[in-house]
């Protein structure tokens, strides 16, 4: 299992987007923010009246871990490709180009009036995704580490 690299991918963006979960539900708790990740991903599918209720948690859970699976994929891929220096630069630059691209972007575009957020909010949502691209290098070095370990070099 650890030796497809589509797998490794998406459970390398499934870990990196739980941390990334664990530093937005925290900023909810202190206040920072008045969402979490999985109704502004809801926003994209559902009304206005419904990002409230326990289906946008679940519309909005879907949505985001499918789409940080691919994000896992392609960042693992983007490493194979370019290498392993800088990795941790590389990863708080793509963390912040998913913010740009697809948050910021494209899902901005539609939840824009559905779920109102303040300055500290945005703010969150960025310092959120550079931990995003941290852990996203973070468990990308854990694998590499792991195959040096077993004497594999390249993948097959």
């Amino acid at each position: 299992m650890l030796k497809d690299r589509l797998i490794v991918g998406a459970l390398v963006g499934l870990l990196a987007d739980a941390v990334k979960l664990a530093a937005n539900y925290l900023a909810f708790l202190l206040g920072y923010t008045n969402v979490v990740f999985w109704q502004i991903t809801a926003a994209r599918f559902l009304n206005k009246g419904d990002l409230l209720k326990p289906v946008a948690l679940l519309v909005g859970a879907v949505a985001d871990l499918t789409v940080t699976s691919v994000l896992g994929v392609v960042f693992l891929y983007l490493i194979d490709k370019t290498g392993k220096n800088y990795l941790w630069i590389k990863g708080i630059g793509f963390g912040l180009a998913v913010w740009v691209g697809l948050f910021g972007t494209l899902l901005r575009q539609s939840i824009q009036g559905k779920l109102p957020q303040s300055s500290s909010g945005i703010l969150v949502t960025i310092v959120a995704h550079i931990i995003f691209g941290l852990s996203l290098a973070f468990f990308t070095w854990l694998y590499y580490r792991y195959r040096l370990r077993r004497g594999l070099r390249r993948h097959p």
